[in-house]
């Protein structure tokens, strides 16, 4: 049998390279580019009152030594040490926009029962009297 180029059946190749899955494959690939490296596995939810502005974000599971929140300017931040559960992964960080109307100060966060809620105040609107 001849060899081309170092090769030495190129039908037995090609059949091996549809028949044997890749690890990765060309989507995943593509996916893991547009990831952010900072890409969390828990999703929040933002709820509003007249008077209080609550961010809720669902950890079942997670220790509360393990959850971090602060204010970086404008943007709540929620970190989550990575912490691998028998179904999914759970961790990340999450960032979340506060409005100009949402007073940073007395921030107020409780976690329960793998609910954590973050719960900031809201301006009072300045009411104009029509003459």
């Amino acid at each position: 049998m001849r060899r081309i180029c170092g090769m030495s059946d190129p039908m037995k190749m090609m059949n091996d390279f549809f028949q044997k899955r890749p690890k990765r494959t060309l989507l995943d690939t593509i996916d893991g580019a547009f990831r952010k490296p900072d890409y969390a596995s828990f999703g929040v939810e933002i709820v509003e009152t007249d008077s209080k502005f609550k961010v809720l974000a669902e950890l079942p599971g997670v220790a509360k030594e393990s959850i971090d929140v602060e204010i970086r300017g404008d943007e709540l931040v929620i970190k989550v040490k990575e912490r691998a559960d028998q179904t999914r992964k759970i961790g990340g960080v999450r960032e979340v926009h506060l409005p100009d109307y949402v007073i940073k100060r007395n921030m107020k966060a409780v976690y329960r029962h793998g609910l954590l809620e973050i719960t900031l105040d809201k301006k009072k609107p300045t009411k104009i009297e029509i003459e």
